[in-house]
């Protein structure tokens, strides 16, 4: 009983360390932190133009990237981008990678049609920073998160992963 209930305590702890709600989470194995950063900015760039990245809080944030969206129904062809965040970070001698490839399309009317009412009764689920209220010129063009490319973002990791590797 002691071997299933340990079994299911790594089982759980594995799949909430690889992926979190927030980003894709990758231990690194051993590396510096100086040369992690480096890689992951390397590597990054190979698929990204980098907006900005700050060595101290180990965040590398790319520049949005306009693709090619897939047809909906509902919304007809919007405007598509994407844009990559990524994070190094040591935890005690461990480095780990979190990555995030979020897809974005252009708002609509029909996107601001299907958000939910709220009554005066209720309290609201959203502040106005996180409905489509603008706090600068980028975000006044109300894109709208509505997808992450995992497929991206395990290929990323896999790169980085595979950079670190060739540079020991």
């Amino acid at each position: 009983m002691k071997k299933l209930t340990l079994l299911l305590v790594i089982m759980v702890a594995g799949v909430a360390g690889c992926q979190t709600e927030r980003f894709r989470s990758q231990p690194l194995g051993e590396v510096g932190y100086a040369e992690a950063f480096r890689s992951g900015k390397r590597v990054m760039s190979q698929y990204f133009s980098i907006a900005s990245a700050d060595a101290e809080t180990g965040r590398i944030v790319s520049r949005p990237k306009a693709v090619e969206a897939a047809r909906d129904r509902l919304l007809g062809t919007t405007p598509a981008r994407k844009i990559a965040n990524m994070r190094i970070r040591q935890k005690g001698d461990l480095v780990f990678v979190d990555i995030r490839v979020d897809v974005q399309r252009r708002d609509v009317v029909a996107l601001r049609q299907m958000q939910p009412i709220t009554v005066d009764s209720e309290l609201p689920h959203q502040t106005p920073a996180d409905e489509s209220a603008a706090v600068g010129s980028e975000q006044s063009r109300d894109w709208q998160t509505t997808a992450r490319d995992h497929q991206l973002e395990h290929t990323i990791l896999a790169d980085l992963l595979k950079a670190i590797k060739q540079s020991k």
